[in-house]
């Protein structure tokens, strides 16, 4: 037999360009602040004294605005250098477009709210030179307030980091704070912070603070309550908080091993169980201190600041929580260091008008000490 030799010839094809590579995955989207509350229009009223019932009285110094407490932590946010987004409900009444141009100049995404052809709330603000009190008249709807399906269709919870709430109505705040949290035992990896401002004791105020990892108390509290200090004011919380959860236990039904007769067994995993985390609470005053008591118990606080003067004192609340959001968020500071910041935030806001200058604010606790 021949042998039959059959040879291989390859080809070679002279490419003067390679491809392209391919190009690199898209970044992930960046994430931003969700604050959940209430946009009002706010009349301000700047007195020497504080009016008299009866009698007529001039002032020549005053201004109306964008305010509400979401609104104005939105408007610290923002100047700070933190991409925030505002989520409550809306008014289409044209005393309400300024409103709407504040929130566009700012960057403050909106596109989220919902819109209603109803009176949109407003407040009065009598404000005496140079005190730190100020007295609120204010107009609000309880059927204008953002429910919880709303909540539910306007929010992505893949592009949010932090979500505030002001519980407005504490009922349908409870829900979205669960939803949020749900979400969080879906995706641990993109766990989402929460906190909300606590201006009472009442029960369902506690409900609310008892779900979140941080709560911001307001002064208001301690000054209702007659405490002494933000060591009582922030024990009294941690009081309260522990009343509702084990009220919240006794409600519960009790389980039984025994079968029970014309029931269905119940699932383990759809019985709701006892929020496990404990919130840090967090006592804003410049003039003593911020006061924090961490999950462990452990109470600390920083040191006080005095302002050279007092200029506007609306929003100091907003500022410190805003601020303190900031500096656990961008630069990644420490509790202590962020409630160091915080304060001065807030020393810094009351010594001007509105929340423009917070622009000049240093971005991180070092150049503070600097400034």
């Amino acid at each position: 037999m021949k042998k039959i030799v059959v040879k291989e010839f390859i080809t070679v094809k002279k490419v003067r360009y390679l491809p392209k590579p391919p190009p690199p995955p898209p970044p992930p989207p960046q994430r931003h602040v969700l604050v959940v509350g209430s946009c009002t229009l706010d009349l301000v009223t700047v007195c020497d004294v504080h009016p008299t019932a009866g009698v007529d009285q001039r002032t020549s110094e005053g201004c109306w605005r964008r305010g509400g407490s979401a609104s104005d932590m939105c408007s610290v946010l923002r100047r700070l250098g933190t991409a925030c987004e505002f989520l409550g409900r809306l008014s289409r009444a044209r005393a309400f477009e300024d409103l709407l141009t504040s929130f566009h100049s700012m960057g403050i995404d909106i596109s989220h709210c919902p819109m209603s052809a109803h009176q949109p709330t407003h407040r009065s603000i009598i404000t005496i030179r140079g005190c730190e009190t100020h007295t609120i008249l204010e107009y609000s709807n309880r059927r204008q307030e953002l429910t919880f399906q709303q909540f539910l269709g306007a929010v992505d919870y893949q592009m949010i980091s932090w979500v505030h709430f002001e519980p407005r109505s504490p009922t349908e705040t409870v829900r979205m704070v669960q939803a949020v949290r749900d979400f969080n035992e879906r995706c641990p990896e993109e766990r989402i912070i929460l906190s909300a401002d606590l201006a009472s004791l009442k029960k369902p105020s506690l409900m609310v603070a008892d779900l979140v990892d941080y709560v911001f108390v307001r002064k208001h509290l301690k000054h209702a309550n007659s405490f002494m200090n933000g060591h009582e004011t922030v024990w009294a919380v941690r009081d309260g908080l522990r009343q509702v959860r084990a009220e919240w236990k006794k409600n519960q039904p009790r389980k039984t091993p025994h079968p029970t007769q014309g029931f269905l067994p119940l699932d383990p995993s759809h019985c709701p169980a006892p929020p496990q985390d404990v919130p840090t609470i967090i006592y804003n005053n410049y003039a003593e201190g911020a006061s924090c008591l961490l999950p462990d118990d452990t109470f600390f606080k920083v040191g006080p600041h005095t302002p050279q003067k007092i200029v506007d004192v609306i929003g100091e609340n907003e500022t410190f929580a805003a601020a303190v959001i900031y500096a656990l968020l961008e630069p990644k500071l420490r509790l202590r260091d962020a409630l160091e910041y915080g304060t001065r935030a807030a020393v810094f806001k009351v010594q001007q008008d509105g929340f423009d200058g917070l622009r000049c604010m240093p971005k991180d606790l070092i150049g503070c000490y600097y400034a």
